[in-house]
């Protein structure tokens, strides 16, 4: 899980060296992962576990959410910096934990109250509507950085769609991890083509080394790093899965410093620690083991947010 989310973490930096939209850039790559997973299951025989499956709302809309999220998060990474934009994206599981607490019933315990404060102040504190400087100290002021703020807002639209995911995920945990997978990867292609077909996005400025590094990425961060999650889903648990998954931000960052000279801002950085803090805290506790006699509620299928 750490081979994969390092290698979905790297799909910002392809993206920064193709001349193309990063809707037309996620569709390529999630194509290969669906590739990848295509012959995964012919591989394995897996595809007799379909039979008789009903296709319901749910996982319908966690395939198109999938889709949508992948597609917004490339853009953001064209827009703003790698680290804000993985940061932001990640922002996802609070939100399905509010939609799971209106619409599922599920209670609303101070952890999550902690969880989403932190991953609230940390949205903030990168966007720049928080910040500090030693002359005026702390400020709050809606005069925000143009360079990165159309970026930053379609990010967290990612984390948005991305919250959703997980939110419809958990309905139907009655079908299997691999097939649920499975459907998501085919519905989200689907969407994102859907989407392309009505853009209809020029590539007139693809360059040689333009559609080269689209190839590589696509087999790197889908196809490679699909077929890792694939192997770590059947190891660990979808708690485990999911706070692996934060390792992708770290990535990100480490390659927009490294590679673009992407400045991390102390606020920055603090708000970045505070969302993963929030979503990790959010995911350790909601999926601990239960006490003797209880019941444990089955976690959705755990897909790592740079999908």
């Amino acid at each position: 899980m750490f081979l994969s989310s390092s290698l979905m973490g790297g799909i910002g930096a392809f993206a920064r060296y193709i001349e193309a939209p990063g809707i037309f850039i996620s569709f390529n790559r999630s194509f290969a992962g669906f590739i990848g997973m295509t012959l995964i299951f012919l591989a394995a025989r897996r595809f007799h576990k379909f039979k008789g499956l009903k296709i319901t709302p749910a996982i319908l809309l966690s395939g198109i959410f999938l889709g949508l999220l992948s597609g917004l998060y490339v853009m953001s990474t064209q827009m703003t910096t790698l680290s804000n934009a993985a940061f932001l994206i990640y922002t996802g599981p609070i939100y399905s934990t509010v939609l799971a607490t209106i619409f599922l019933k599920e209670p609303f315990t101070k952890v999550t109250a902690f969880s989403l404060a932190a991953v609230v102040v940390g949205c903030l504190l990168i966007i720049g509507i928080i910040n500090y400087t030693s002359a005026e100290g702390f400020t709050v002021s809606l005069d925000l950085d143009p360079k990165y703020m159309v970026g930053n807002m379609v990010a967290l639209a990612s984390g948005v769609a991305y919250g959703l995911f997980l939110f419809f995920s958990r309905y139907r945990t009655d079908v299997d991890s691999d097939v649920r997978s499975y459907l998501n990867f085919t519905f989200a292609i689907v969407t994102l083509g859907i989407i392309l077909a009505f853009m209809r996005p020029s590539l007139a400025e693809m360059t040689t080394r333009g559609w080269i590094v689209l190839a590589v990425a696509a087999v790197i961060t889908g196809f490679g790093a699909f077929f890792f999650l694939t192997v770590a889903s059947k190891i660990l648990l979808a708690g485990e899965l999911a706070t692996i998954s934060y390792q992708e931000t770290i990535m990100a960052t480490i390659l927009g410093m490294a590679l673009f000279s992407e400045h991390l801002a102390l606020m920055q950085a603090i708000g970045g620690a505070l969302i993963i803090i929030g979503g990790v805290s959010q995911i350790v506790f909601s999926t601990k083991k239960p006490v003797a006699g209880a019941v444990a509620e089955e976690e959705p299928v755990a897909v790592s947010a740079g999908s």
